[in-house]
């Protein structure tokens, strides 16, 4: 009877704890024997300047470097939220980065662009670091989650921030789970933090006809070209956080222009349960882990 109750109270606590606090579920349970992970590596003197490496047992030096790029609305997150992140894609036997970035009020965009160009343009020398030897140039997978699927898609679809990229680096991919990449500023989760951007006529962008508050240089819609690596865009139909448009918008636009792009929407699936179901714990919410994988292997 006594295991009887002890079983019980655990499955009680385990219930408690992911009602209240799932994202302690997520990362402190997450399984880390596959890998190794560094910590609190600077990528240059300013403040929130580091980020965490992820090493495989096997490191496969044929295998793009794999960077995430956490969300938060541009105004809060931090790289220790997404330790569950980081142990899935390394387990499957990608090196995977997840660096901080500066965040409003701090500062305003570009900068949170700038900044994870800057961690990436340093990850040769990181990788050096660590007596990781990889070819030249080294090659990067961008995976980016709600305002950091925004930043990722940026640096591939600016050249202004892909042509200051380290040239010993390359962008071999896209991926983005529920990206706003038709960014509205007049939404409350964006207000302040893109002041200055320089508006357009709506009608120098045809894809964004009816949409005139969203054409701008902040818009991955608006920027994209022709040079774009291959994308996978991932989105919640319930998402109601960054509406599911935006990776319909941004899908169409990349096969106007004839990039290899695959886009899919999940029934079912809000903005936390999207990336949520990166973890070991909650992918029976959906299928995104296996999704990413076999994009990875496609490359």
């Amino acid at each position: 009877m006594f295991f009887v109750w002890s079983a019980l109270f655990c499955i009680f606590l385990m219930v408690l704890l992911v009602v209240f606090k799932p994202l302690w579920v997520l990362n402190y349970l997450a399984p880390h024997g596959h890998s190794k992970r560094i910590k609190d590596l600077p990528y240059s003197l300013q403040e929130r300047h580091n980020l965490d490496l992820y090493l495989p047992q096997k490191i496969d030096e044929s295998k793009p470097v794999l960077v995430f790029v956490h969300g938060g609305s541009w105004d809060t997150g931090r790289k220790e939220d997404y330790l569950f992140a980081g142990f899935a894609l390394s387990e499957l036997g990608y090196i995977t980065v997840i660096p901080n970035y500066r965040l409003y009020p701090q500062v305003q965009f570009p900068h949170f662009v700038e900044d994870v160009g800057v961690a990436i343009s340093g990850l040769p020398q990181q990788l050096k670091n660590q007596n990781i030897n990889f070819p030249d140039p080294l090659s990067v997978v961008l995976i980016g989650h709600s305002a950091g699927a925004h930043t990722a898609a940026m640096l591939v679809s600016n050249n202004k921030y892909h042509q200051k990229l380290n040239e010993h680096v390359q962008l071999k991919a896209l991926i983005g789970l529920a990206g706003p990449y038709d960014l509205p500023l007049d939404d409350e989760l964006v207000i302040g933090k893109f002041d200055g951007v320089k508006l357009h006529d709506v009608r120098e962008h045809a894809i964004d006809t009816g949409h005139i508050h969203n054409s701008h240089d902040a818009n991955p819609i608006n920027l994209a070209h022709e040079n774009m690596p291959p994308v996978l865009l991932i989105h919640g139909e319930k998402d109601e956080t960054v509406g599911p448009y935006h990776s319909e918008r941004f899908s169409a636009r990349l096969r106007q222009l004839n990039i290899p792009t695959q886009h899919l929407t999940y029934k079912g699936t809000n903005h936390r349960h999207l990336v949520g179901g990166l973890s070991i714990y909650a992918r029976f919410l959906n299928p995104v882990y296996k999704d990413i994988q076999a994009f990875l292997m496609a490359l």
